[in-house]
Order: structure tokens, then C-alpha cells, then sequence
């Protein structure tokens, strides 16, 4: 056996495919997906919003705002225990709308922004319906946030959707619609506990 012939065949038992050198630490897995960063990021655009409630006869309307911390971005572990105002999104089946014919789409834009060498790309996009919950003490409350986030919804006449940037998640866009509200009423006004939904749909790549 010549030399060339014992270098072929020790190459035919090694596999070289997708190593480099030197080699690549493993990446390690995400902590967050698409959806948490988005709603995140949700979630602080409504706490830095000024809402406006009605003030007494003649007088101008009260601005208040709803903290970050009233601000939940899953089911509350308590709902009994909230301080009004405050908010919850409650999360519904999500569906992940992948590329299955053709290959994926490369974003020009990113080459080498986030790593040298690298480039993002897009599989896909990511959608779900979930529901804003409101909570308030009084009905001017819920009637506020309500009115309020359906109007930031509505704030971009080009698309009809509030759109916001993740900076925390490659700089994508998010995107929120309006779907449809309801006032709640339930036994728990008695208490003081006036709610109140509406269901948006989210789209994130």
C-alpha cells in the first residue's frame, strides 16, 4: 500500500464535517425565547405609560401610572393579592409559523453585528392570542387602562399594530393587534374588584 493510499484511507474513517480550528465552544441554550423578550418588553412600554382617569365635574383628568412590579407577564400566583391597578397576561397556545419549503432567509443586516462571522436567520415567526387582564378598585380604573391600551394598539397607521423593538432579542420587532375587549363583571365587584380583558395577538420572528 502506497502512502497516498494508507492517507485515504485513514481520511475515510475520520469525519472532518463541521469541525473548525480551533474548535467552537458550545453555545449554550437560551434563556428566554421570542415570546418572554416580547412580553417583557410589553410590559415595561405599559408601565412607562401615563394613564388618565376622570377627575370631579369641570375639573381636568388625573394622570396615575400602573408599576412595572403590578405588571405580570404570567398568571399571578395570587390574583386575590394584587394592588390595583394591575395588569396580567395570560398566555394562550402559540403557533410557530416555520419556512417548510425552501431555505431559510438570511437578514443582510446583521452580518457581523452580533458576533464576527455570524448572521441571523429567519425561520420563521412566532404568533399568539393572549389575553391582557385589568384589574382595578374602581370602574374608572378599568375603563382607563382599557381605553388606554387600545389606543397605543391602534397608534401606528401604517400597520395598525404597536411595534416594538427588543433590544435584549437581537433588535427584532414585535408586534401587538387588537383582537377584541370585555368589561368582566363578576361576584368579586362586591369587593371592590372591578376587571377587565382584552385579547391581542403577538407576532415575533
Amino acid at each position: 500500500m502506497s502512502v497516498f493510499d494508507a492517507f485515504m484511507k485513514y481520511l475515510a474513517r475520520r469525519n472532518f464535517f463541521g469541525r473548525s480550528n480551533p474548535r467552537n465552544k458550545p453555545r449554550p441554550l437560551p434563556a428566554y425565547d421570542a415570546r418572554t423578550h416580547a412580553l417583557y418588553r410589553f410590559a415595561d412600554f405599559l408601565a412607562a405609560l401615563e394613564w388618565s382617569k376622570p377627575g370631579n365635574e369641570g375639573e381636568p383628568d388625573i394622570p396615575f401610572r400602573c408599576p412595572r412590579e403590578d405588571i405580570y407577564t404570567e398568571q399571578p400566583d395570587d390574583p386575590t393579592s394584587l394592588n390595583f391597578p394591575s395588569i396580567a397576561f395570560l398566555s394562550a397556545r402559540g403557533q410557530h409559523d416555520q419556512y417548510t419549503l425552501g431555505p431559510s432567509d438570511l437578514l443582510d443586516d446583521t452580518y457581523d453585528r452580533f458576533g464576527k462571522g455570524t448572521v441571523l436567520l429567519l425561520q420563521g415567526e412566532y404568533i399568539e392570542s393572549f389575553m391582557l387582564e385589568a384589574w382595578g378598585s374602581h370602574l374608572y380604573e378599568r375603563r382607563s387602562i382599557l381605553a388606554g391600551v387600545q389606543a397605543v394598539l391602534r397608534m401606528n397607521e401604517r400597520s395598525n399594530a404597536l411595534q416594538l423593538n427588543l433590544p435584549a432579542y437581537y433588535n427584532r420587532i414585535a408586534s401587538f393587534s387588537l383582537i377584541d375587549s370585555q368589561h368582566v363583571d363578576d361576584p368579586d365587584v362586591v369587593r371592590g374588584r372591578r376587571r377587565g380583558q382584552i385579547a391581542i395577538e403577538l407576532r415575533v420572528p
